[in-house]
């Protein structure tokens, strides 16, 4: 048994399943293999695919090339794909992908129907008087205080949050790490 194969078990064990998010402004066509025969959905800009089912690959519906690739960009089990509008492409945060052709997956069942769920952002604070946030607002859901905020993004249900566990301090929450000064959690409310 191969390194990968004795992890995937592992994965399969702890339910950790592919997903892709798609934060790009283009329709993606979604593959997942779990119940049995390939079944290929339409994911749309915005959304992200439902965590309890493994997907393991991701196209284009429009049939453009993604990284030089037309056909599936296979990724692991345990992956979370992010993929982005970058100039006039797309591009593609994953640990790890691998160009297949149609074919590597066996007949593939296309589904002309919408799938997954939006993707849940905070994009607002409330502060106190001390300037400390006391809640956030949470597009789809609207305004919830720290707890829940903290819960779901320890559920990794908020897409742009982290929470953090400082030694000897209270636990909060952050914005995930990228370029965007923006989008930080500092600058709002």
């Amino acid at each position: 048994m191969s390194v990968y194969d004795s992890l995937k078990a592992v994965w399969k064990k702890l339910g950790i399943k592919g997903q892709v998010v798609n934060y790009s402004s283009k329709e993606l066509w979604v593959l997942e293999t779990e119940s049995g025969q390939p079944v290929a959905r339409k994911l749309l800009p915005g959304y992200k695919t439902t965590p309890s089912i493994d997907v393991d690959g991701f196209k284009r519906v429009d049939g453009v090339a993604i990284d030089g690739h037309r056909q599936w960009w296979k990724f692991y089990d345990f992956s979370t794909v992010e993929i982005f509008d970058f100039k006039n492409s797309l591009l593609v945060s994953a640990i790890t992908k691998v160009a297949v052709d149609e074919i590597h997956f066996g007949q593939v069942s296309y589904r002309n129907e919408k799938w997954g769920e939006p993707i849940r952002a905070i994009i607002d604070v409330r502060r106190d008087k001390k300037r400390n946030i006391v809640e956030y607002c949470i597009n789809s859901i609207g305004w919830v205080k720290f707890d829940t905020a903290f819960k779901m993004t320890c559920y990794h249900e908020i897409a742009n949050a982290r929470p953090v566990f400082p030694s000897g301090g209270k636990p909060y929450i952050r914005t995930r790490r990228d370029d965007k000064i923006i989008n930080n959690l500092s600058s709002k409310g």
